[in-house]
């Protein structure tokens, strides 16, 4: 994101990090057990406060959903809380879509869990 003289007005620090992704896109039935409509997808980038997500499935700008970051080198995942903030359709994969998510502050969220592990990630510069 960047105002009308180009300056990045982005809160935090994005990190070029692939990991897989869990989201629940469909949430169960009333009185079910167990997660609803699950997809595996994979992240772009991860921030303290945010996720880019390539996904094949598409996903309503606005909803809030749970989701579950597994980083590499990490034993557990992280689960969160993400509202998806913007989507479009990916031009080089048909059927593919990148989506942007802000992670939001939810009881029982894994949030100091994954900030404190975001401070920690070693991401290989280019070149």
């Amino acid at each position: 994101m960047a105002d009308e003289q180009g300056r990045n007005m982005r809160r935090y620090c994005r990190l070029p990090l692939a990991s897989t992704v869990f989201i629940e896109i469909e949430s169960p039935p009333p009185g079910a057990v167990g997660p609803g409509k699950v997809v595996r997808c994979h992240t772009l980038e991860v921030s303290r406060r945010g996720l880019r997500v390539q996904l094949d499935q598409r996903v309503t700008v606005g909803a809030i959903l749970q989701v579950g970051v597994d980083i590499p080198g990490e034993a557990d995942p992280f689960y969160l809380v993400g509202q998806v903030r913007w989507r479009m359709r990916e031009k080089d994969r048909p059927g593919s879509w990148i989506a942007g998510f802000e992670i939001l502050e939810a009881a029982g969220s894994d949030i100091p869990q994954w900030e404190a592990a975001l401070e920690y990630i070693d991401v290989p510069e280019d070149g």
